[in-house]
């Protein structure tokens, strides 16, 4: 990683000498951490806020590093997700089959409910990536996918742009407990809200098939 961190740094003076550099990089950098596990979003979002707050102010810069960062990282996860789909994901599939609780998540992927799909690749604390082999694997829609990855793509960074700006976890590292423990009581209260909501007929989350 120490690696990882001196690019950035990198690219930080080679922003600062062009400014117009900055929306390509604010793009490619979660693009490649989408791509290579490894790396962390956090860090990635964090840079991207710092570069583009300074360079645009701070409405402008969260907006353009929000926006950027989110099309980055889904542009990153479709391309894992169509090489997949087309190479070995038959292969993979006929095994996950055969497993209980891979037949659990694919019926629950390609059924017509999608909030629990949503609510795991919304979780900041999950893998994504593998998340996002998982689904490779499956009959999802290409639309439903993209609704699915464009969505939590932008829920994990407005969470790590804002919870991250509250715990100031640039300086306060060990915050970070602190923002698990708000981002799973925010959990809780939504699965809460969600079972209330499950026999009800007009609810959105229940299954059409019901």
């Amino acid at each position: 990683m120490n690696f990882f961190y001196d690019l950035l740094e990198t690219i930080r003076q080679l922003i600062q000498d062009n400014l117009w550099l900055a929306p390509l990089f604010g793009v490619v950098l979660p693009f490649i951490e989408a791509v290579i596990p490894s790396i962390p979003l956090t860090v990635v979002v964090a840079f991207n806020l710092s570069i583009f707050s300074t360079a645009f102010g701070t409405l402008e810069g969260t907006l353009l590093a929000i926006s950027l960062s989110v099309l980055g990282s889904f542009l990153g996860m479709f391309l894992i997700f169509l090489i997949i789909r087309v190479t070995v994901a038959d292969y993979f599939l006929k095994k996950v089959k055969k497993n209980k609780y891979g037949k659990i998540f694919l019926n629950v992927v390609e059924g017509k409910n999608i909030w629990v799909v949503l609510m795991l690749l919304s979780n900041p604390f999950l893998p994504s990536s593998i998340l996002n082999y998982a689904l490779s694997l499956t009959k999802v829609k290409i639309s439903k996918y993209i609704f699915l990855t464009l969505t939590s793509r932008l829920i994990i960074i407005l969470f790590l742009v804002f919870l991250g700006s509250v715990f100031n976890l640039q300086n306060h590292p060990l915050n970070v407990l602190w923002m698990m423990l708000v981002y799973f009581a925010m959990l809780g209260l939504w699965i809460l809200y969600l079972r209330s909501r499950k026999n009800k007929e007009d609810s959105i989350f229940k299954d059409s098939d019901n």
